[in-house]
This record gives C-alpha cells, sequence and structure tokens, in this order.
C-alpha cells in the first residue's frame, strides 16, 4: 500500500481514501485546501488503483492492512475520510480502529450493495472494450481536466480485469455485522443525485448512533470533484465537529430503509 503524505506530520492526520478507478490524485483539490492544517495522507489501496497486483481484492483485508499500517506510524487517532468503495474501507478500518479513529466521515458509502444491480453492471462491464470502460471511469470526474488525465492513468494501469475485480469485491461486501463497532463521531456524505447511494447512506447513518448525515443539493456521486470548494466546506466542518449548514441528526429528513 503505497501512502503519499502532504504538509507537517505535527499537524493533526487526515486519511483521504479513494474508490475503485482513480488512485490518491481523485482528492488533489482536497489535498491542496487542507495540506496546510493537517497531515494529509492519501494512500493507493491495492485491487482498486493502478497496477493490479492483488488478483482477489477484499475490502476488510484493505482495512485491516490500512489499520495496521496507521498503527505502525505511531500517528496517534486520525480522521478518516472515503468516499465510494473507500468509504466502505473506512467503515471498515473504523470498526477496526476504535479510539484510533478521532473523526469518520463517509461519502456515499454502501455496508451491503445491492448485489442484483452490482452483479447485472459487471455483467455489462465484462462485455465492454476496456477503452469504453475507461472513458466511462474519465467522465466520472471530467470536471477537473488534471484529475482526469490522472484518472485515465490509474485505470489504464488497473485494467479491465482489475476493473472487475474491484467491483466484485464491492459485491461480495457485507459490512453490516461491523458497523456497532464504530465509536467514533460520524458524518455521512452524499450528492443528492447519488441516487444509487442516498438509501444506504441514509440507513447508515441512522444505524450509528449520533451520526450526522449531509445530503449535498446538486451534488452527483464524486462532487469532492465536482464541487471542491462545498465539499471541503463540509469535511473542514466535520473536522471541527461543527454542524454544517443543513446537516442534521441522522433520520430527521425521512424514516431511513432498513440496511438489508
Amino acid at each position: 500500500m503505497n501512502f503519499h503524505s502532504f504538509g507537517d506530520r505535527g499537524n493533526p492526520p487526515l486519511i483521504l481514501l479513494h474508490g475503485i478507478g482513480a488512485g490518491h490524485r481523485l482528492w488533489l483539490r482536497q489535498i491542496e485546501h487542507f495540506r496546510g492544517s493537517h497531515f494529509v495522507i492519501a494512500p493507493d489501496l491495492p485491487g482498486f488503483t493502478g497496477r493490479a497486483d492483488v488478483k482477489r481484492p477484499d475490502i476488510a483485508d484493505i482495512a485491516g492492512r490500512l489499520a495496521q499500517e496507521l498503527a505502525a506510524r505511531a500517528l496517534g487517532p486520525v480522521a478518516l475520510c472515503g468516499i465510494s468503495a473507500g468509504a466502505s474501507v473506512a467503515l471498515a478500518a473504523a470498526a477496526r480502529m476504535g479510539s484510533g479513529v478521532s473523526r469518520l466521515i463517509v461519502s456515499a458509502p454502501q455496508a451491503r450493495p445491492p448485489r442484483f444491480m452490482l452483479g447485472l453492471q459487471i455483467l455489462i462491464s465484462a462485455l465492454m472494450p476496456e477503452a469504453a470502460l475507461a472513458a466511462i471511469g474519465r467522465s466520472a470526474v471530467r470536471d477537473d481536466a488534471e484529475i482526469a488525465a490522472a484518472a485515465a492513468e490509474d485505470i489504464g494501469a488497473l485494467g479491465k480485469p482489475g476493473l472487475l475485480a474491484a467491483m466484485r469485491a464491492l459485491q461480495r461486501m457485507d459490512l453490516r455485522a461491523e458497523l456497532p463497532g464504530i465509536t467514533a463521531p460520524t458524518w455521512v456524505f452524499c450528492g443528492e443525485r447519488d441516487r444509487v447511494n442516498l438509501p444506504a447512506a441514509r440507513a447508515i447513518a441512522a444505524q450509528l448512533g449520533g451520526a450526522r448525515l449531509w445530503i449535498a443539493p446538486d451534488a452527483g456521486h464524486l462532487w469532492n470533484v465536482e464541487a471542491p470548494a462545498r465539499f471541503n466546506e463540509a469535511l473542514a466542518d466535520a473536522l471541527r465537529g461543527d454542524g454544517h449548514a443543513g446537516l442534521s441528526a441522522a433520520g430527521t429528513h425521512s424514516v431511513p430503509p432498513k440496511i438489508n
């Protein structure tokens, strides 16, 4: 697992976890914003980006390895932030790290993805040319040319077999039994237009006692790229422990669905 660090080690540590495809450079705008106030660490998660050295990636294994490597660095309690598949890694890592996590911030998280829908997506992806899959990955971050170029490089290195293996890891994942082990103060984000992940975001926020839920208006899945200023503001509020405009206790927006 490659760790990329930015800023002064004496500042509070902030760990940023990417999803499938684009690696740590998915967080370029957050690294720029927070490196002056935090010691930012953005790992490249094995099996999710770059060269596919892991043939059968597993969310629990990645989270366990992350927890071990952070402990070895003796950073003290860390703020853990993940988006998309990285949010699921963050949930699993926080359940293992206990008081080693000072803040948990997850955007578009899943504890157990809809398996039929994801299976269909995997089937369709398996039939598509690799170039078409890469184009889809780049389009997800098209709002930022620099990040889109980085995503193209990372996705190209991962290749079609790596992308499919990462998607299958998500399909196998089931973190429902691990959620009660999360003790850190938690903020759950999701873009308003990210309709696939909205039900899970609401359900996870409801299950984690005291979690705060923020549905970002008119935002999509990777809104840290699409609307970085708004994402940075919400993340900064969470790191301070503040409320955010429109941020409320989980469950006040609507009755959340059960995680099943």
